[in-house]
Formats: C-alpha cells, structure tokens, sequence
C-alpha cells in the first residue's frame, strides 16, 4: 500500500484503508457509533460509514436503495467496478435465483459430510510443525486450511494454493489501491476457472462431483416455472466469490482467534478445561472479531439515522462496528465464551447474508478445537503492539507467532 494522506477527523475524512484503520478500527468505530453514526469522507469520490447496529440492518436490507452493485470501496472510481460476482453483486430479483442454486453445496447436510476431510486436513497442517517452539498461528495454519478446504471443493490439485493465496490479497487487499495489481489479479482468476469449466464439460458424465461440475450444471429457476443454464459470467463469477469468501474471511477469524487466545490466557485456560464451550466460543469469537465490512451503491439520495446520503456515492456497512453495539449487545467489547444471546452480523444480515455461513462455522470449530488438542498451553511470542492486520474490507493479524509451551 501506498503512503496515504493522514486522517484528520475521522467522521468528516476516515480512510478505512490505512494502517491506522486496521490497528485502531475497533477504538474508532467505538469513537463513531458515540459521536457520529454517519461518518462521511471526500475520499473516494465521497463516500459515507453507518457504524450503528440498528442502521447497519435497515440499510442491508433496504435493496432498493443501498444496492450490492457495488461491494467495495477502494481508490478507484466507483465506475470501475470491477469484476461481476454474482450473487453478491446483483439485486433482488436477480439475486435470489443465483443463490438458491448455490445452496445446496453448502446446506448443513453437506458440511456435516465434509467435516471427516478437513479435520483431517488440519492435523496434516499442524503436523509439520511438531516440536517447534515458536508456530505462527496466522502464516502456517489459518491462512492454510481453509485453501485447502477450498482447492478440494473445487477439485483442484493443492498445487493451486498458493495462486489462491495470492489472487485473494490481490484483489480485496493489494489491488484496493493499486488498479493494475487488480486487473492482473483478476484476469488470471477468470482464466484459470474458464479453464477448470472447459475440463468439467469435456468429461460430461465423468466429471467429478465438485463445486465447478456443480456451477457447470446449474440452473437458474424463473417464477414462472422455468429454468436456463448459468451464463459464463454467473458461472466464473459465483466460483471467484466462493473462493474469495470461503478463504479470507475464514483465515481472518481463524488468525484472530489463535491471536485473542495468545493474549488472554485465562480464556484459553477455560476453553483447554472445557472444550464443550468451543461452539459457543466460535460465535462469540465471530462477533468480537468480525472480519467483513461491506459495501454498497446509493441509488437516490436518502436518509440514514436521520443524516442526509446522496445518491451515486458509496456507504459502508460495518459489520464489526454493529456487532460491539452497547445499543445491542451486553458487555460488549469482552470475551463471553458462553454468551447465550448472540444474534451477531459476522455473516451479514439480509439477502446477501454469507452463503457459506455452515461451513465457516466448521472449519473454525475443527480449526480450533485441532489446534488446542495439539497445541493447548501457548502465548504470543511478540509484543500484542507488534501484530499488524491487513487493510481492506476484511481485517485479521497478517502473522501470530504463537510461543508453545509445556
């Protein structure tokens, strides 16, 4: 990222793209749900922060005027859109038949079969770090199991990795502010998907049953009865969304999750003592550490908590600002392990509430509850003020060098 202009109040210029943001996010969104709900920048060709619980829902579900058209907000003109990922880039009506094709591979039944495999898969990972001292938590294993999870979803050799890895910072971290860093990011992804269709299609019959051969098939059923095939663009669309979302946000909560243990010991000695809680914990770790914050397109000018948005400029929903409401939660910038009420917005609220929310759930669950099986005494091995988090509109600790101890 480039050296960007400093911040000088952050609810008349905020830079959700600064290194500022992704230390401080938490204390500034605490700062701006108390003085200004409705920040508000000339960056970015103008654009506005909702920061409040309440607003954040009524916004993400009025479609009308806050449309997904858009999703994020970056230094590019808010023309350039960028690529086309259906579903999360279309509106109701269109929406709603793109996704409930898509469900099935990620219905609870589905992930419940797959849970064997990524377990698996993260006892593999953990076992090239036996009997290491120091383990980042973030680098070598959060950031790892859920490519894996999906390069095997989609049917591609664990050779693809790594170009995983790289095409989801390009394209919601690098190429935020770097437009050609994006499109080259961009452009290879569709390449390699087209690639993986065209394959699925000449095996016809023989085409395993993964996550392309199922895009491949997939039909989009009309009210009135009728069906049609995805086009090329909701076929290579709907395969990068599911990429970008099923690595990334994973990896974020994941890495924060091994961070917050790292640094409060007495909840991880109370997770170690009673591994029951690690269900409960997972949401509360996905309300505490919500790592996505999204964005839409103002399509007339309109009123949010009273203050005016103008239309054709861009707002950001703050999942993370909503989920430590004191409007809404109790206590609720501390760890409750075994919180009962916990209605978070981790995965969004609304039409466009995150797809594949079953199997997020999994892979934190088996990620951890693996990671404190082998792994059930440690401490961060740095200084908490030394971990950065990355920049963009999914914020986790970029390493957690985690210290194992006896």
């Amino acid at each position: 990222m480039t050296e960007r202009p400093p911040v000088a109040d952050w609810t008349t210029d905020f830079d959700h793209l600064s290194e500022e943001w992704a230390a401080k996010s938490p204390e500034i969104l605490a700062e701006l749900r108390e003085r200004c709900p409705v920040a508000q920048t000339e960056r970015f060709w103008g654009a506005y922060l909702v920061s409040r619980h309440t607003d954040v829902v009524k916004a993400a579900r009025d479609t009308d005027t806050f449309s997904s058209r858009i999703t994020i907000i970056n230094d590019n003109h808010p023309d350039n859109i960028g690529l086309k990922l259906p579903p999360i880039t279309l509106d109701p009506p269109e929406h709603g038949p793109i996704r409930r094709a898509l469900l099935p591979s990620f219905s609870p039944k589905a992930t419940d079969e797959l849970e064997p495999t990524v377990l698996e898969m993260a006892n593999r990972i953990l076992e090239a770090t036996a009997g290491r001292e120091i383990v980042d938590g973030a680098l070598e294993y959060a950031q790892l199991l859920p490519v894996e999870v999906m390069g095997y979803l989609f049917g591609v050799s664990p050779e693809v990795g790594p170009s995983f890895r790289r095409w989801v910072s390009a394209i919601v971290r690098d190429g935020l502010a770097d437009l050609d860093v994006a499109r080259v990011a961009a452009r290879e992804v569709q390449e390699f998907f087209a690639a993986q269709l065209r394959d699925r299609a000449e095996l016809g019959d023989k085409a395993p049953d993964d996550l392309v051969a199922t895009v491949l098939n997939a039909q989009v059923e009309s009210p009135d009865g009728r069906s049609r095939p995805f086009s090329v663009i909701e076929r290579i669309g709907s395969l990068i969304i599911m990429m970008l979302g099923g690595i990334d946000t994973t990896w974020s909560s994941l890495g924060s999750m091994l961070l917050h243990l790292g640094t409060h010991p007495e909840d991880l000695a109370q997770l170690t003592a009673h591994p029951g809680l690690i269900p409960s914990a997972v949401e509360e770790f996905l309300r505490l550490y919500s790592p996505v914050t999204i964005a839409r397109y103002i399509t007339e000018d309109a009123e949010v908590a009273g203050c005016p948005v103008s239309e054709g400029r861009r707002v950001l929903l703050s999942y993370p600002s909503a989920n430590r409401d004191p409007g809404h939660f109790d206590r609720p910038d501390e760890l409750v392990l075994d919180r009962e009420d916990n209605r978070h917005m981790a995965f969004g609220v609304g039409v466009h509430r995150c797809l594949g929310s079953n199997l997020a759930r999994m892979e934190l669950r088996v990620g951890l509850s693996t990671w404190l099986e082998r792994y059930p005494c440690f401490e961060l091995a740095v200084d908490p003020e030394e971990v950065t988090f990355s920049v963009g509109p999914v914020r986790g600790p970029r390493s957690v060098p985690l210290r194992i101890l006896n």
